[in-house]
């Protein structure tokens, strides 16, 4: 793939290709898989809102897939996924859900489904998106030392006008804009991939020096006891729209909704000491330091996950990145949909899917994913 020189990522559909394969997703009776030119329903999905953007993008680049997806939050798409119902106003049978956090595999499919399968499919930066009013943002985008975000994210840094800050940019931000913290208030994959890294990263053994009053202290979690000075939104697009509407304001959302939003971010220092922007190629980077493993006590379920991401090491990695897993039915009742799902994870993830997801700010899975899902 062109957009990375050094040759160590295969293309997203090499890495999707061999990890379907390895898991056994049952497609119903043998069959050419369809081209893209014909039409393919995949179904209905639901959850995270973080790969909305790529689902709707790859309609552009696979017209002829058809299918729904609600981005109503990992919780609320897991549980549909589990109970086989819908979220409330969205349309049904349930095939598939998205997920930033991986399930722990003691969950059963209701109505005797039998068993599911769950595998990495894309890299997400969940980036600190601030309203730049009233700051005198560097053009790069404002500087957070960890000591910084714990901070600001624990509640005890209130203002723009903070030392650390200042110290973190060469100069002061602005002499007096309080900050507002956004958080979601949905069931979220993004606030438990947040949530993991601040309880790694916020505490003195990681952070040598950070003060008491910065070190992170509620938990890990979907949702999270936020202070009660903080914004709430629902939603990675609501998170988005309160930073946008508050001067002052920044919050957590996913690299892909803050490029669609035109929204600045934060340039976080990293374990390494570096100061990092979220990009395809940052993300990239704190992947390729993960490690693929199969999981789960239920040997009919075909579970795997990239672990060792919640306070990357690599020099260029981007702090707080993750992958967003897609979740399956090992069979389905309708063998087109199971077809046509295992067609779009093989196919449609080519060249222009990669440009796609790249240009859209996500990170194509790294070659570690591959050779790994190799030899499963």
């Amino acid at each position: 793939m062109a957009f990375y020189p050094n040759r160590q990522l295969t293309c997203l559909a090499s890495s999707i290709s061999v990890l379907v394969i390895a898991t056994g997703l049952v497609v119903g009776q043998s069959a050419t898989p369809k081209s893209l030119a014909q039409a393919a329903d995949v179904g209905h999905g639901a959850g995270a809102s973080t790969v909305n953007s790529l689902l709707v993008g790859l309609k552009t680049v696979a017209p002829g897939f058809t299918f729904t997806y609600a981005p109503v939050g990992s919780g609320k798409g897991l549980d549909a996924f589990f109970t086989q119902t819908p979220p409330a106003g969205t349309p049904g049978p349930i095939s598939f859900a998205a997920s930033d956090d991986p399930v722990d595999g003691t969950r059963t499919v209701s109505g005797g489904r039998g068993s599911y399968i769950q595998v990495p499919v894309i890299g997400v930066g969940i980036t600190l998106a601030y309203n730049a009013t009233g700051l005198t943002a560097p053009a790069g985008g404002i500087k957070l030392s960890r000591a910084s975000y714990c901070g600001i994210l624990n509640g005890s840094i209130t203002n723009w006008n903070a030392p650390s800050i200042s110290a973190d940019n060469g100069r002061v931000i602005a002499l007096n804009v309080p900050i507002k913290v956004v958080h979601r208030t949905d069931s979220s994959g993004s606030t438990f991939v947040l949530s993991s890294h601040l309880n790694t990263a916020c505490k003195a053994a990681a952070t040598p020096g950070i003060p008491a009053a910065y070190v992170w202290n509620r938990g890990v979690g979907m949702t999270v006891s936020w202070p009660s000075t903080f914004i709430g939104a629902s939603g990675g697009g609501g998170v988005a729209t309160a930073i946008a509407s508050n001067r002052g304001a920044i919050g957590y959302v996913d690299s892909a909704t803050r490029l669609s939003k035109s929204l600045p971010a934060a340039v976080l220092r990293n374990k390494a000491g570096n100061y990092t922007a979220a990009s395809p190629a940052s993300i990239t980077e704190a992947l390729l330091g993960g490690t693929v493993v199969k999981y789960g006590t239920n040997p009919a379920n075909k579970l795997y996950r990239i672990d060792n991401l919640n306070d990357p090491t690599r020099a260029a990695a981007y702090p707080i990145s993750t992958a967003s897993y897609l979740l399956f039915y090992g069979t389905y009742s309708d063998a087109n949909i199971a077809k046509s799902i295992r067609t779009l994870l093989t196919s449609a993830f080519g060249p222009a899917g990669d440009r796609l997801a790249t240009s859209l700010g996500y990170a194509p899975l790294p070659a570690a994913a591959k050779n790994v899902s190799k030899g499963l």
